[in-house]
């Protein structure tokens, strides 16, 4: 009896030892697990019932990184990219961040790890994984689910979106001549050029090697490029669309030698685009001067 009871004794002692041994599995204390390996743990949980459905997109607050690295945080992105939309798919592999936003509701804020090697070769495509990322580790994802869209609904706010940027533009434009006393009239296309120096010879013609020195501002003055301040002539050929269809009409006017103003609407420059330092429907200036007028090279002698 005496020999069972101690027998017994191990045996409860031995599940404790194992239990004890399972919990400590989880690397991440304070976190859940789901069944698919996906730790999480909600920061603020709202009062709203809606989630997110495949073929939705969540509007989000994300950042995510290792425990070394922060690797993104949309918190920083321009204004005209927010809120960061992404869309709801089916799972890519089991425990990655779309069983996340499946979990969560709108209102709600939680963080989610999954393991690292995963995230950039499943989630992010990549060949493998960096070199500072511990591929063992595990990629955290912090969510702040601010609402949930379909695409007919995202497609209706950012026409609209569209729309008030372009009249803005108008606006701005319109402005911008009137506090600088601009009276010449614009091109059929849109472009107004404000001729400074006439400079002497030809003008260039389309498949000619054009050099030109250039400073490009925004309306409000914040300067976005030189190739003064790169201490190099631009170099391109004219009217092969190498660059905006503004400086292709604009350049053209001028002699070398010659110096102008472009004032180049969105609409002969990039439009819609976000281009990093100039945001979708702005109306660019450029103080440019045609340096040099080559011929092409096959059209050489």
């Amino acid at each position: 009896m005496k020999k069972l009871l101690i027998i017994a004794l191990a045996i409860v002692a031995g599940g404790f030892f194992l239990t004890s041994c399972n919990k400590g599995v989880n690397k991440h204390p304070g976190f859940e697990k789901t069944a698919d390996g996906l730790y999480y743990k909600f920061y603020h949980k709202s009062n709203d019932t809606t989630q997110a459905k495949q073929g939705e997109f969540c509007e989000v607050e994300l950042v995510y990184g290792t425990p070394d690295s922060l690797l993104f945080d949309s918190r920083k992105l321009p204004v005209a990219q927010l809120p960061l939309k992404i869309p709801v798919i089916k799972s890519i592999y089991p425990g990655d961040i779309y069983e996340g936003l499946a979990m969560m509701h709108v209102g709600d804020s939680a963080k989610f790890f999954t393991n690292a090697d995963s995230v950039f070769k499943k989630l992010f495509r990549m060949p493998r994984v960096p070199k500072f990322v511990d591929s063992t580790g595990d990629v955290y994802f912090s969510v702040k689910l601010l609402g949930v869209k379909t695409a007919a609904e995202l497609q209706q706010e950012e026409a609209a979106k569209m729309a008030a940027l372009q009249e803005q533009e108008a606006k701005d434009r319109d402005a911008y001549l009137n506090e600088h006393k601009i009276t010449v009239k614009p091109t059929k296309d849109g472009l107004y050029f404000i001729p400074k120096k006439l400079g002497h010879g030809p003008h260039p013609q389309a498949g000619e090697i054009v050099s030109v020195q250039y400073t490009g501002y925004l309306l409000d003055g914040k300067k976005f490029d030189s190739s003064i301040d790169r201490g190099k002539p631009f170099e391109f050929t004219l009217g092969k669309r190498q660059v905006i269809a503004g400086w292709d009409e604009g350049i053209a006017m001028l002699r070398k030698g010659g110096t102008a103003t472009l004032i180049i609407p969105s609409t002969l420059a990039y439009g819609p685009r976000n281009m990093g330092p100039i945001p979708p429907f702005s109306t660019l200036v450029f103080d440019v001067q045609l340096v040099n007028i080559e011929k092409a090279p096959a059209a050489k002698k």
